[in-house]
C-alpha cells in the first residue's frame, strides 16, 4: 500500500513537471525576445544568437528571456527544444523578431539584422523598466 502511494506522489510530481508551458506563462516575469527562424534567415538568427550570447548580463538585468521560433517548435537560444505552447500570442510566422513585454503585450517587431542596442533602449524608455531601475533591482 506504501509503494503504491509513493508510485502516486512520483506520477503527480512528474506529471506537473512535464506538462507544456504555456508562452502566456511568462508574463509579470519576463520580457520575451522571439526570433523566428526560416530557411531563408538562418544566418541572421545565428547571429542574433551569438550578440544575444555576448550580452547576457544585460539580459539577465532586464529579465529577458530568448526563444527561437521555428517550424512551430520554440527553442532556448542553444538550440534545445522546448515544451512551450504559442496560445495565439503570438504570430505563427515571421520575419524578423519580436520584442514582448512583462505585461504580454507585442512592444516591437522588426525584420532583421538584429539590433539588441534598440531592444535595451526601447526596454530601459518602458515604464516599468524605470521603476524596476529606481527601486535598483
Amino acid at each position: 500500500m506504501n509503494t503504491l502511494k509513493i508510485v502516486s506522489v512520483f506520477i503527480m510530481m512528474f506529471s506537473s513537471i512535464t506538462k507544456a508551458q504555456d508562452i502566456t506563462d511568462f508574463k509579470w516575469n519576463n520580457r520575451l525576445i522571439i526570433l523566428y527562424e526560416n530557411n531563408n534567415n538562418v544566418a541572421e538568427v545565428k547571429s542574433a544568437v551569438e550578440i544575444i550570447a555576448k550580452n547576457s548580463a544585460g539580459l539577465i538585468e532586464r529579465d529577458v528571456r530568448v526563444f527561437v521560433f521555428k517550424n512551430n517548435v520554440f527553442y532556448s537560444s542553444n538550440g534545445q527544444a522546448l515544451e512551450i505552447i504559442n496560445s495565439n500570442t503570438l504570430p505563427k510566422v515571421y520575419n524578423g523578431y519580436i520584442l514582448v513585454g512583462k505585461d504580454g503585450g507585442i512592444k516591437s517587431k522588426k525584420s532583421y539584422p538584429f539590433n539588441l542596442n534598440k531592444i535595451f533602449d526601447l526596454i530601459d524608455s518602458m515604464p516599468m523598466r524605470k521603476s524596476e531601475m529606481r527601486t535598483n533591482r
